[in-house]
């Protein structure tokens, strides 16, 4: 309600109560370094909690009002008793604890002691060369301050090296300075100074150390990229001939560099060194100087101080190296020349796999200018050729793997040339003359009357054609011959390799021509070589063959399928002409594609017959549809047709593609005739029935519900059939039909779920006559007629 009446917001007036809470606080506080005594502490607490101050706002103006009271105290540069008793009543009436009260008082203290470590430290930069005597001194100057000012040795020891590092920093700063602007000279000055410093402040630290371990070394923290540059201005000044200057391991110590920083570092200075001295040593051995033995004998006592890594050597020796080669780029190398190379390079200690790329790219295209002249118009290199780019290989310093690349690649562009007229000739041989005209005409070419050209394309050689008899795309063939006789003549082809195999052919047509153009291609050649009736051309064209396929970069698994193609077309043409003469194939055509094909062809007989199978499977299909649509089935045309699917190994369901309606139609043929087989048991009906619905592949369900539809419907057919011969006055017919009647009565006896109920619309008196002439004939096979069966199934009470 007040602080509304006065509009004042709640943060406002928490703000004012604590200032004032504060201020209050702070009067208390100001009796403690008079009135240090357990009354004063207690009034402490509970003017705190009176005023409603925050604890930790109490504690630390505890501490603050400790470290006015500590810093009038010394004042003087000196903690005396009684000052030193007043600073512990203090402590216990402001409540502070030992640690608290101990890192107040070194906060008051420690710029007294840091005043007397920067006397210390001008002195030490003026008199570098002190004595053992005089460092003593300083150091006993420096630990009486510490005592006088009460602080712990501990302490007093860490603020007098930090004095010292603040000395040190200014010193480092000043080097960084010179070096960016004043200079490397000033610079090594200043770094000189600063490591003169470092040493005998050292030695100081050491006197005041009391503990038994080692003292710890002045070293500056810096960063890595103005200490790596510092290091190496002094490194490379470390390389004359003053002996008495601090080694550079000192500096990269004082400066806290990394072991990869002062690597990076003497790499940057130490390389061109060595690149220099590399240099200098072959230009002299080359100018009658010191043979390169024995430069290289003189050059290890400096590589030993240089101390660099050997991937910086390796380096280095590669520019020289390159330096030289460079001279020499684009040209053939004399022998002298090279000989000069060898002996730089070993000098520099590199192998010949060192400057492979190097060579390469020096005289890679003389030598791939050397290749294509050794080719020529011809195409074909010469044995004396061949030696000779041996021997520029050698000279030029080309490995094998590398003049080999450029060889196939040269190759690799004859081998383009070359297929363009291997792509027209196949196109003059499939396509059309139409087509080819539009082709040609795209490419500025008119196709006129060329005999190859005869616009027939599309049968892929399979025809007879004009230019060589039973060849078609004879072109093609000479044209494919000339580019195996180019790979084996030049030796593309790899030696120790199977022809075969697709390795032995490192130079292919590859992505130029599709790969359905590439079989197709392959596909002619091959067919060629083996049905050309001219016996030199086709043993040339057989030697040809597996080197068309491996040029083309074909497999051998994609050469025998193509071939197999080839073969199903010519096969697949002759099977149709012959259905078409005799609606089937004989014996001797069978023979014919089962065994002269795959032998003269080179093909697996499985292929063939797999071809005669299928024509088969369409003829049988067509005697299934015919067999069906016939007005009556007879069970010998089932069997008829059972054996010869049998015969071609096929399966009715499976490889006729037959539909279920038709399958039944079938079944239910041949269940007829076993059911009405006098010479049958009724198990050896149901073994029988059993076979033809396995070989129909009718399930048991499907085969039993169409067993009992046709028990029903062949029953009543042989009522109806007795009715009618008994109304006729043929008896003999009638009985035969009851006969009938009896036989498939008594097997659905024992078929499950089956009840015969022959009542229908004949009379019962017709159906008591018909069994009592029945009873009356004699059994034809010796039986004596089951009248009470009879008299069941036909709705009948027992006589």
């Amino acid at each position: 309600r007040l602080l509304s009446l006065l509009n004042i917001s709640d943060k406002d007036a928490r703000q004012r109560v604590s200032a004032v809470s504060q201020a209050l606080y702070q009067q208390s506080l100001n009796h403690v370094a008079d009135a240090a005594d357990s009354q004063t502490g207690g009034a402490l607490a509970g003017a705190s909690a009176a005023f409603g101050l925050a604890s930790d706002k109490a504690a630390r103006m505890n501490t603050e009002k400790y470290r006015h009271i500590a810093s009038d105290l010394i004042s003087g540069g000196r903690l005396s008793e009684e000052g030193k008793n007043r600073l512990q009543k203090a402590q216990q009436v402001l409540r502070l604890d030992d640690q608290a009260a101990a890192s107040a008082f070194a906060a008051v203290a420690a710029p007294i002691l840091r005043q007397e470590v920067a006397k210390v430290a001008d002195a030490l930069r003026s008199e570098t060369e002190a004595s053992a005597e005089q460092v003593k001194q300083m150091a006993s100057t420096l630990a009486d301050h510490r005592a006088d000012l009460g602080l712990p040795a501990d302490k007093g020891f860490n603020i007098i090296v930090d004095g010292f590092r603040i000395t040190l920093r200014s010193l480092y700063d000043k080097a960084c300075k010179d070096a960016r602007i004043n200079g490397e000279a000033r610079a090594l000055a200043t770094m000189d100074e600063m490591l003169a410093f470092a040493a005998v402040a050292g030695k100081v630290l050491a006197e005041l150390h009391v503990d038994s371990a080692e003292a710890p070394q002045l070293t500056l923290p810096a960063d890595s990229a103005a200490a790596r540059r510092l290091y190496g201005v002094y490194l490379n000044r470390s390389f004359g001939t003053d002996e008495s200057l601090a080694p550079p391991d000192d500096v990269a110590h004082l400066l806290e560099l990394s072991e990869a920083d002062e690597e990076t570092a003497r790499v940057e200075v130490c390389q061109p060194r060595l690149r220099e001295l590399y240099a200098d040593s072959i230009t002299k051995a080359e100018g009658g100087g010191p043979p390169l033995s024995l430069a290289k004998l003189g050059l290890i006592a400096e590589k030993t101080k240089f101390r660099l890594p050997a991937s910086a050597m390796e380096e280095a020796a590669l520019e020289v190296y390159k330096s030289r080669l460079e001279g020499f780029s684009g040209r053939v190398l004399k022998l002298h020349e090279k000989q000069d190379l060898d002996a730089a390079r070993n000098f520099l200690e590199l192998t010949e796999a060192d400057v492979r790329k190097l060579h390469l790219k020096a005289f890679a295209n003389i030598y791939e200018t050397s290749v294509e002249e050794a080719l020529g118009r011809s195409g074909v290199m010469s044995p004396e050729t061949r030696e000779a780019l041996l021997q520029l290989r050698e000279r030029l310093g080309l490995t094998e793997d590398d003049a080999e690349k450029i060889f196939y690649s040269v190759i690799d562009g004859r081998l383009k040339d070359m297929m363009e007229d291997v792509q027209e000739a196949w196109e003059e041989a499939t396509y059309t003359k139409d087509a080819l005209q539009k082709v040609w005409k795209q490419r500025g070419k008119d196709v006129g009357d060329d005999p190859s050209a005869d616009g027939t394309g599309g049968e892929m050689a399979l025809s007879g054609g004009p230019q060589l008899e039973g060849v078609r795309g004879s072109k093609l063939m000479t044209e494919l011959c000339k580019v195996a006789d180019f790979y084996i003549k030049n030796k593309v082809l790899r030696e120790g390799k199977n022809v075969l195999h697709e390795d032995a052919y490192p130079v292919t047509v590859g992505k130029w021509i599709e790969d359905k153009t590439k079989e197709e291609i392959y596909g002619i050649f091959a067919w060629n070589a083996v049905t050309c009736q001219d016996s030199g051309s086709r043993d040339k064209w057989q030697a040809a063959k597996p080197h068309v396929g491996g040029i083309l970069g074909m497999s051998q698994d994609q050469m025998q399928k193509t071939m197999v193609r080839m073969v199903s077309r010519w096969a697949n043409m002759f099977i149709k002409q012959k259905i078409a003469e005799s609606g089937k194939l004989g014996e001797e055509d069978i023979n014919t594609l089962t065994t002269w094909v795959p032998t003269f062809f080179g093909i697996d007989k499985d292929v063939t017959k797999d071809m005669v199978q299928a024509a088969n499977k369409g003829v049988l299909q067509s005697k299934v549809l015919k067999l069906l649509n016939q007005p009556r089935v007879t069970p010998e045309d089932v069997t008829k047709l059972r054996q010869e699917v049998d015969a071609w190994d096929l399966v009715l369901q499976k490889d006729l593609e037959l539909t279920k309606p038709q399958l039944r139609s079938l079944f239910r043929v041949e269940v007829t005739a076993i059911l009405e087989d006098t010479g049958k048991t009724n198990e050896e009906k149901q073994d029988a029935i059993a076979q033809s619905r396995e070989s129909f592949s009718l399930g048991d369900r499907e085969a039993t519900v169409e067993l009992q539809d046709l028990l029903k419907v062949r029953t009543r057919g042989c009522l109806v059939n007795a009715v009618g011969d008994l109304l006729q006055g043929n008896e003999t017919m009638a009985v035969g039909e009851m006969r009938r009647l009896e036989l498939l009565a008594d097997f659905a006896r024992g078929v499950e779920g089956l009840k015969l109920n022959l009542d229908m619309d004949v009379a019962p008196s017709m159906r008591q006559q018909l069994v009592k002439v029945y009873a009356s004939s004699a059994a034809g096979d010796g039986k004596a007629p089951d009248i009470e069966l009879l008299e069941e199934i036909l709705c009948l009470a027992a006589a």
